[in-house]
């Protein structure tokens, strides 16, 4: 297990205050086929009832309660006003639920605080010191408008005849 002493609290907390219109908890579980099943509890679904345990109400037939019933893991995605918490967990069936919802505790194995932005995480080595390029990359409207330059400069040599591009590169 692995917690970090701010992020498990900071978490915990975030899933105690979210409003389930405002900043709903997405829970997703793994089918037997392989394939993701999302599952979003509505608020009164999902309460915290421990610094590291959840209950959640499923419907019995819902995919959702089939994954958790195969003992497949849980990841709980709580937005908070600042971070995204990722919180994986394990579920355990709780006997003799009230009504006709499969009641489920859920026992939170990590926490962690999810990374920003679409690039790759990069893992420091901490031998060599990390560099990252200060030149920014030449965006595609720029490389475009550079190439039609050429183009109509080309176009207006008095030895260009139509069809010949000759050596301009595009």
């Amino acid at each position: 297990m692995s917690f970090s002493p701010e992020v498990l609290p900071a978490a915990v907390k975030a899933i105690t205050n979210s409003p389930s219109r405002q900043r709903p908890v997405v829970m997703i579980t793994c089918g037997a086929d392989g394939l993701p099943q999302v599952c979003v509890p509505d608020w009164g679904e999902l309460r915290v009832v421990g610094d590291r345990h959840l209950r959640v109400s499923v419907w019995p037939t819902d995919p959702t309660a089939a994954n958790l019933d195969r003992d497949a893991p849980a990841l709980l995605i709580v937005t908070a006003l600042s971070d995204v918490y990722l919180v994986h967990a394990t579920a355990r069936r709780l006997p003799g639920a009230a009504m006709v919802w499969a009641h489920y505790e859920l026992t939170i194995t990590s926490a962690r605080i999810a990374d920003r932005g679409t690039t790759p995480r990069l893992v420091p080595d901490h031998d060599t010191p990390t560099e990252f390029p200060a030149q920014r990359l030449p965006r595609a409207r720029d490389m475009l408008g550079a190439k039609v330059t050429a183009l109509r400069a080309h176009r207006r040599d008095p030895g260009h005849y139509r069809g010949d591009l000759g050596d301009l590169r595009l």
